[in-house]
Parts: C-alpha cells; sequence; structure tokens
C-alpha cells in the first residue's frame, strides 16, 4: 500500500510527540542505576517458583551488590593455578621418565638374573651326570682292585 502525502503527513505527525511532551536528559549516578538494576533483578527473581532460583540471576546480583564488579582476583587466582597444574605436570613428566626408565632396567635385569639361573641349572645338571659316571668308574674301579687283590693273594700263595 502506497501512502500519499496526506497520509505520509498524518503518520508523520503521530509519530511526534505532543506539544506537552519533550525530551529531557535525564542524570543518573552510578549507585542509582545498580540499585535500580538490584531492585529488577530482585522482581524477576521474586517471579520463579521457589526452589527453581537461577544461577545466573544469583551471581548478577551478588556483583551488584559487592561494591566493586570485577574478577581480578579471581582470574590472578586462575592463572596461579595454571602455573602451578603446568609445573606439577612437568614434574609428573620426569616422573613418568624416570619410571620407565627404572622399568627398563629392572627387566633387563630380570632377564640376566633367569639367564644365569638357567646356566647354574645346567651345570647342575651337568655336575649329577658326572657324580652318576664317577660313581660308576669307583664301583667298577674297586671290582677291579679286588680281584686284583684277589689274583696277588693266590700269586702269593703258590
Amino acid at each position: 500500500k502506497m501512502l500519499n502525502s496526506d497520509g505520509a503527513l498524518e503518520l508523520f505527525k503521530k509519530t511526534l510527540p505532543s506539544a506537552g511532551e519533550s525530551f529531557l536528559q535525564l542524570q543518573t549516578s552510578a549507585a542509582a542505576m545498580r540499585a535500580q538494576a538490584r531492585d529488577l533483578v530482585k522482581q524477576v527473581r521474586s517471579k520463579a517458583p521457589p526452589g527453581h532460583a537461577d544461577t545466573r540471576l544469583e551471581f548478577i546480583s551478588l556483583a551488584l551488590n559487592g561494591r566493586k564488579v570485577g574478577l581480578d582476583k579471581v582470574v590472578k587466582m586462575v592463572e596461579g593455578l595454571i602455573a602451578t597444574l603446568k609445573e606439577e605436570q612437568e614434574d609428573d613428566d620426569q616422573k613418568k621418565e624416570y619410571c620407565i626408565t627404572q622399568l627398563d632396567t629392572a627387566a633387563d635385569k630380570e632377564k640376566a638374573l633367569k639367564r644365569t639361573v638357567s646356566d647354574i641349572e645346567t651345570a647342575r645338571e651337568e655336575i649329577k651326570e658326572s657324580v652318576a659316571t664317577l660313581k660308576e668308574e669307583i664301583a667298577a674301579l674297586t671290582k677291579s682292585i679286588a680281584a686284583l687283590d684277589k689274583a696277588v693273594a693266590e700269586a702269593t700263595e703258590q
């Protein structure tokens, strides 16, 4: 729908304030603005059902009630915590490396000890076999000595 000049004039008159209305510039202090904002937050919080308070409104209310609205101390504390966590992570990384090297060393020692035990068991079996062989040889030599003694005794009797 297009406006003609009469319609445009009438629309323009409706948008302008009447003679009794005028624009005033009001100056308010920061404390008055904070109080007004606090009142608005209270109104909104009172409309919420009991037990369903919005935590964001609680934080806004807390910030408005404080003298200073800022998180500088919190930011500094968080930065300090981050620095501490970085140091602890570096320490943990160093401890992990140390533990890995110690585990490798212990595994190498375990392998060496297992080889030594295996070698000792093999040597023990060989010694058992040689002891058994020597016992057989001693028994054979004892029989031959007894036979020689008998032969010497018979030869001396004649």
